[in-house]
């Protein structure tokens, strides 16, 4: 393919009775189903770019929203002002250090609109407790979380009234597992595959 083509993974994330329900878009700079990511806030602009202009988002969400990951600097970016917040979740990333300026910011989001999630939730400290009253949504990685451990996590989570999205699921075993502790979402390999669409594919 040329190399003027923009590229995008995207990924299922589905209800207790495996409907679709949203989509995560994902970093791709080829066809090739894996990224190398090198700066957050770039790769998120041009997922971006790719969802909302280049590809367009109607063909690339239909009626779903689409999670994409927010680094601090995204989430401090004018680009988010010209998007459609409710169109978008903004996954705030683990790496994201929690300040007051960011919590502000947090706050202003949701009332543009925005949903925010927590992403990859292995443990809840001081900063996932200072930022849980501000997102909508908790994205517990299944994966890096000993399935000893998950049920505490999960009980941890019980005063959450948000949507608890059990992502990195990879087995149907570990799905029914999931339901049985009370998680809303899911995404991970035992529902779909991330897939690879560019501007060719979208015609």
């Amino acid at each position: 393919m040329p190399d003027s083509f923009r590229y995008l993974g995207r990924q299922a994330i589905v209800d207790r009775q495996q409907q679709l329900v949203a989509y995560e878009l994902l970093f791709r700079s080829s066809p090739a189903n894996f990224a190398l990511v090198r700066d957050d806030l770039l790769a998120s602009a041009e997922v971006l770019r790719n969802a909302f202009g280049e590809l367009g988002n109607v063909d690339v969400l239909g009626q779903f929203p689409g999670f994409i990951n927010a680094s601090a600097d995204l989430l401090q970016d004018r680009i988010l002002d010209q998007l459609p917040a409710e169109r978008l979740v903004l996954e705030i990333l683990e790496t994201v250090t929690v300040t007051d300026e960011l919590l502000l910011r947090m706050a202003q989001l949701r009332a543009r609109g925005f949903r925010l999630a927590l992403d990859d939730v292995v443990h809840l400290g001081a900063d996932q407790m200072a930022m849980l009253p501000l997102v909508d949504i908790v994205k517990v990685d299944v994966a890096a979380v000993d399935a000893a451990h998950l049920p505490v996590l999960k009980a941890q989570l019980d005063g959450f009234d948000g949507i608890l999205l059990a992502e990195k699921v990879d087995s149907h075993a570990q799905f029914e597992r999931c339901c049985e502790l009370g998680f809303d979402w899911f995404q991970g390999y035992f529902h779909s595959r991330p897939v690879v669409l560019s501007s060719a594919d979208l015609g």
